[in-house]
């Protein structure tokens, strides 16, 4: 078997996302609810750094602004999120919880949050790091 190779992590992103298109098309088919609306299902985030912040978007396909919440701290942000989903024969809740740790440390008091056509956009400011200061020694 040498023409063995192991998957990288694109391979495997690019068979995720193929399952769960096969199972939303089924689900489709049958007219039940798309997979992600019965099972937890783990948004997909994406973040950069823009000179003095960090630009962090997250899908959230069937969610509204009122079902998340986002907590920060200066090394990590928490996203959360509960949903109700009804379909043919029940109704279950979904929901999740992530949190992301983040590169640099951010101002938690100074953080704009912004929901729209799905996505969750979060701009975290990072931290001042205020310059080195020379104190004058008072002779006494």
């Amino acid at each position: 078997m040498p023409n063995l190779t192991s998957w990288g992590s694109r391979e495997l992103e690019k068979l995720k996302i193929d399952m769960d298109r096969l199972f939303n098309s089924l689900c489709h088919d049958y007219g039940i609810p798309s997979v992600c609306g019965i099972i937890d299902c783990k948004p997909k985030t994406n973040m950069q750094e823009i000179e003095q912040s960090l630009e962090v978007s997250t899908t959230m396909p069937g969610f509204q602004a009122e079902d998340l919440e986002v907590s920060v701290a200066e090394t990590s942000m928490t996203i959360s999120g509960e949903k109700n989903v009804t379909f043919e024969g029940g109704r279950r809740t979904s929901h999740f919880k992530e949190t992301i740790p983040l590169p640099c440390r951010v101002d938690p008091e100074n953080v704009k949050a912004t929901f729209k056509d799905g996505v969750l956009k979060i701009i975290l400011f990072k931290c001042v790091i205020k310059p080195e200061t020379i104190i004058s020694i008072n002779a006494e």
